[in-house]
């Protein structure tokens, strides 16, 4: 509304260079129609400047025009403060408008269990019917056409779900005006597909958030709410619900999420069992420390092969195997194609990636700074112990902001790189996040176990000396006046096991030893060092700190949600008080309205920064989990948990988001890929640098362990490979009769030939017989019945009555060949 309704438009502001603007939202490139009568009802922003009011008024009724042209039906209603007015557009899933956009845009759209009555068996398939999984029909998808079948006859196709509409709506709006600049303009506040809240919400709310399980089995039970986000989620919700109302991009989502919860589970029960084991003594410890690095690696491929071949079975359910959405999405906003092919955008897009490694190297170096500051307080105690006493919960904290910060640069950085597309912009913002982060996540973890023994160094002139430092002079001299004899062995130990070395006749330590002097005493029993400690602590306080705080970031826009709705009834109705008129009522579009949407930097929460947060999780428990196996316990405590508030945020707060099409979670695949890739070279690291008793073996024999066991477990990944295929063969089987019924829908034209193209004189040169020039004609007597040889019968086999009609030879045959070969007709009676 305007500004006299406390709106945002401001009636006489002025509105430069009109004409231009309007082409940003009437010109669209994929649509030359719209190019051609672009300028009709604009004739009037001719003009250097007018005011906003006018170009408002030009814009909205050249809108209008559209939504009448194209058959849609719109509603007005106003906001319950009056400042903005709502206009719903619908489209009749039962009328011929959508069956004619769905055959414009060939919109894919299943066949229904009745086209399928008249198919023949083909092998073992019965005809008849379609082929059945789970219990439920695997039906058939093709470009929608209107005349497939004769009027009079049924239609095969199944009917348009709500889903359909807004997808062949939005495609179609997309293709005559550009909503983005619709919004940048002014001209519209928000737009998005509105969801029915009896139909929808609370069907949603039933089937997806209610704990069924627990319902079930114990049906006469009031469950509390706190109970209910503990429950295991489900694959699935009936009647395909998810896919109905967001579309098969995010439900693949929550697929993948559920059955990472369900994988979760086994491996936290394996887990737990083992951590308890590990305390049975320093053998059992270690032989758990091998065993669950295979179980790692082992549950790593199993479960993101057991997933690609259950998303092949989604794939061929929903239609989406040959999915490509580059024709259905248009051109970005800020998509400037005079870049294209320029070295101003090459150096762009190398800058871009310049400065991941560049913000990279940053903290590395910021963690450097706190390791060094741990170290000095560690040698000099009278300069203050705050880094060595709150060291890990520092780069905890360094972790988070780091990553947050990557947050905000990273969308920037993809914006420079100038996609064409919706889907490349996302891509290229998946690669730079997922990188970046996961990098930011583990490199501390890394450094820890990996270089810290080699760059961090402790030195002193004495074994004692350095022991002091190491370990603290109360600590070590407290030792030496209660046992001597263990403090001696301590020291023996530095000796022994290579912890320490000799340079500028100094005694020096390296970064990992024993973690105390009781410790060392016993570690040929298998203890641990400060390396092993430090990284225990950090990965636990990590995860605890990645959980808490995705949930924090859940629960949050639940809050922010309703007391924005409060705020917005609440100043209505201080404003009806005042000027006497009645609040409208505050209905669920409206409250959709005030919902956050569902994009990147959004309360509403995205698709990228979901699975990014998993992902972190992922990788941490795949690459560290044997320095705690009880974690993944945790870990799938913490995915049941958000997986209960995803599907509440979805449901309740998020809203609606246009129903994407997808072929399964894209890029995220082959990011959980390398993660599983990485977590065989870092388990078997640990093995050989950090764990005992490998540690102490010379180096020749732990590069020796290290080549072998990687080269197992990698070897175990690629038989894990093939047992379990990308693709199953039900898949396979059931696509080859979906095929095969295809072909028997489908009519194809007859081949239309122009005499042009017949090359009559050409087919007469064409020698193919069994001799050189044998014509291929067939002879009367070549019809007759060798046993009876009736003349009269070969008369009616031979029927010549429309000769100039029929090939010159019997059989099919171009009709050109007719000619130009000798003819010979049937015997005639005299």
């Amino acid at each position: 509304r305007g500004e006299e309704y406390r709106g945002s438009v401001h009636r006489n502001d002025m509105v430069t260079d009109p004409l231009k603007k309007a082409h940003k939202i009437f010109v669209r490139q994929n649509n030359n129609a719209s190019q051609e009568n672009v300028d009709e009802g604009l004739e009037s922003l001719r003009k250097p400047a007018v005011t906003q009011s006018h170009y408002q008024k030009v814009v909205r009724r050249k809108l209008l025009k559209l939504f009448q042209d194209s058959g849609f039906k719109v509603t007005t209603f106003e906001s319950v403060d009056r400042d903005e007015t709502f206009a719903k557009i619908y489209l009749d899933p039962e009328g011929d408008v959508i069956k004619s956009l769905a055959q414009r845009f060939a919109y894919k759209m299943p066949f229904n269990e009745e086209a399928y009555k008249n198919v023949k068996s083909r092998g073992k398939f019965e005809g008849g019917k379609p082929q059945m999984r789970d219990g439920k029909p695997v039906l058939a998808y093709a470009p929608y056409q209107r005349d497939l079948t004769p009027e009079d006859e049924p239609s095969p196709w199944a009917p348009f779900r709500t889903v359909d509409t807004i997808r062949l709506v939005e495609m179609h709006l997309n293709s005559w005006v550009s909503m983005e600049q619709l919004q940048r303009q002014g001209v519209i506040a928000q737009y998005f597909p509105v969801a029915d809240y009896e139909n929808d919400v609370l069907l949603l709310h039933k089937e997806w958030l209610e704990s069924a399980y627990l319902k079930e089995t114990c049906p006469r039970m009031n469950i509390p709410v706190i109970f209910k986000i503990f429950e295991m989620p489900r694959e699935g919700t009936r009647h395909g619900l998810l896919r109905n109302y967001f579309g098969e991009e995010i439900t693949f989502f929550f697929r993948w999420h559920a059955f990472y919860t369900h994988m979760l589970c086994g491996l936290g029960s394996v887990g737990a069992l083992m951590h308890l084991a590990q305390n049975i003594s320093p053998f059992v410890r270690r032989i758990v420390q091998i065993a669950f690095t295979v179980v790692l690696v082992i549950w790593a491929t199993v479960f993101n092969q057991l997933f690609t071949n259950r998303m092949a079975r989604a794939r061929q359910d929903w239609g989406m195997q040959d999915f490509d959405s580059a024709h259905l999405t248009l051109d970005r906003a800020t998509y400037n194609v005079k870049l294209e092919g320029t070295t101003k955008q090459t150096t762009r897009r190398f800058l871009s990636y310049l400065m991941c490694c560049l913000f990279c190297c940053t903290f590395i170096a910021v963690i450097s700074y706190v390791e060094s500051k741990k170290k000095r307080e560690a040698e000099l105690e009278r300069t203050g112990t705050f880094f060595k006493t709150h060291g890990s919960l520092i780069v905890v904290a360094l972790i988070k902001v780091w990553s947050i910060a990557w947050g905000y640069i990273a969308p920037v950085l993809a914006e420079m790189q100038n996609h064409r597309t919706q889907d490349r912009f996302d891509d290229a913002l998946t690669y730079m996040l997922a990188a970046v982060k996961i990098f930011v996540t583990l490199w501390n973890f890394v450094y820890v176990a990996f270089i810290k023994n080699w760059t961090s160094p402790t030195c002193s002139d004495s074994f004692e000396g350095v022991a002091d430092v190491i370990w603290g002079s109360s600590n070590f001299s407290g030792l030496v006046s209660l046992n001597r004899t263990a403090a001696i062995a301590a020291m023996e130990v530095l000796k022994k096991h290579d912890f320490s070395y000799n340079t500028d006749n100094r005694t020096c330590i390296y970064g990992c030893y024993p973690a105390t002097p009781e410790v060392a005493a016993g570690i040929d029993s298998g203890s641990d060092t400060n390396c092993y400690e430090i990284l225990r602590y950090e990965l636990v306080t990590f995860f605890f700190v990645h959980i808490l705080y995705s949930i924090v970031f859940l629960i949050y826009p639940m809050v922010k949600v309703k007391l924005d709705m409060f705020w917005e009834v609440y100043s209505a109705q201080t404003v009806s008080n005042e000027d006497g008129v009645e609040v409208n009522q505050y209905s669920w579009v409206q409250f959709q309205a005030k919902c956050p949407r569902f994009e990147y930097g959004s309360w509403g929460g995205s698709r990228v920064e979901d699975f990014l947060e998993s992902a972190i999780g992922f990788g941490l428990i795949t690459s560290f989990g044997i320095l705690y196996p009880g974690l993944s316990l945790f870990a799938f405590v913490g995915a049941m948990v958000e997986h209960r508030l995803f599907a509440y945020r979805m449901t309740h707060v998020t809203r609606r988001p246009f129903p994407r099409g997808a072929a399964g979670i894209g890029a995220w695949q082959q990011v959980f890929d390398h993660i599983s890739n990485i977590a065989v070279v870092v388990n078997v690291l640990l093995l050989v640098s950090v764990m005992y008793p490998l540690k102490t073996y010379d180096t020749e024999y732990k590069l020796a362990f290290f080549i072998v066991l990687e080269h197992v477990l990698l070897g175990v990944r690629a038989a894990i490979d093939q047992v379990i295929p990308d693709c199953p063969h039900d898949v396979k089987r059931i696509e080859d009769f979906n095929s095969f019924f295809k072909t028997t829908m489908v009519k194809y034209k007859e081949l239309f030939i122009p005499p042009s193209e017949q090359y009559k004189r050409h087919w007469k040169e064409v020698d193919v017989g069994l001799a050189p020039k044998e014509t291929l004609e067939l002879l009367p007597e070549d019809f007759e019945d060798s046993s009876e040889g009736s003349e009269s019968e070969v008369s009616s086999n031979v029927d010549n009555s429309d000769e100039d009609s029929k090939p010159g030879w019997r059989g099919e045959c171009n009709p050109c060949c007719n000619k130009g070969a000798r003819q010979v007709g049937p015997r005639r009676s005299s």
